[in-house]
């Protein structure tokens, strides 16, 4: 069995996969995984277009982590780049991330329908007349949250596939943060008035394992020994 092929697997025998890999893990290892995975969300998942910059979708992969969302998407026109692991301190192995590349798949069109597809509304973030401040949103609304790369923000026809555009409102002269001190405070915002509304993190039973397997994989020595 590959380290994919186990997906396929029933509940049961994922329960049991994951008993065996816990042989692997220290206690600690075990405790701590069952913390974080305990404080995930895909309530809010975030969304990247066209970073340019590996080292700023490393930095808001960090983000996304630090808040416990657990989807992060990635749109990149150009070619797949790598995880910057200095700037992102590792976290994408605790992410759930895909990876969307033109050459192959389309554009920002096929993406945010793919996005949509999720059940989430699209907010896109963006500095434009028509877009609504944070404190305006429902937090009850499922989202994916995207951010464009510095020096463009998002593109103009993500903006206009967008279920939202939103801004976060300033008092000073700039009209705009950075991308990755923008990506903090929505995220923060919005999973604070997610939690404040009374919508609880967690994962479904389902992908709460599955999210402990894949943890596991990546941590335990020679995984492929539990995947005979």
């Amino acid at each position: 069995m590959s380290t994919t092929d186990w997906m396929t697997l029933d509940i049961s025998e994922k329960r049991k996969l994951y008993k065996d890999l816990c042989i692997g893990l220290t206690p600690h290892k075990q405790s701590l995984f069952k913390a974080k995975v305990s404080k995930r969300t895909r309530h809010f998942s975030l969304g990247l277009e066209d970073m340019m910059k590996t080292q700023n979708a490393s930095a808001l992969m960090r983000t996304a982590d630090a808040f416990g969302v657990h989807r992060v998407d990635i749109y990149d026109k150009n070619e797949r780049f790598n995880v910057a692991s200095g700037i992102s301190k590792g976290v994408e192995k605790w992410l759930d991330t895909s990876f969307f590349n033109t050459y192959h798949e389309g554009n920002q069109e096929e993406w945010a329908r793919q996005l949509k597809a999720s059940g989430r509304k699209l907010y896109v973030t963006a500095v434009d007349p028509r877009a609504r401040p944070i404190a305006s949103l429902d937090p009850s609304e499922r989202a994916t949250v995207c951010f464009g790369n510095e020096q463009d923000g998002a593109s103009e026809l993500l903006q206009s596939l967008s279920d939202e555009l939103i801004y976060i409102p300033m008092q000073g002269f700039v009209e705009s943060f950075n991308v990755s001190v923008s990506c903090g405070i929505v995220l923060h915002h919005l999973t604070h008035q997610m939690e404040l509304s009374g919508i609880h993190r967690g994962l479904e039973e389902e992908d709460e394992l599955n999210t402990l397997i894949q943890w596991s994989l990546r941590t335990v020595s020679n995984p492929h020994q539990y995947l005979r």
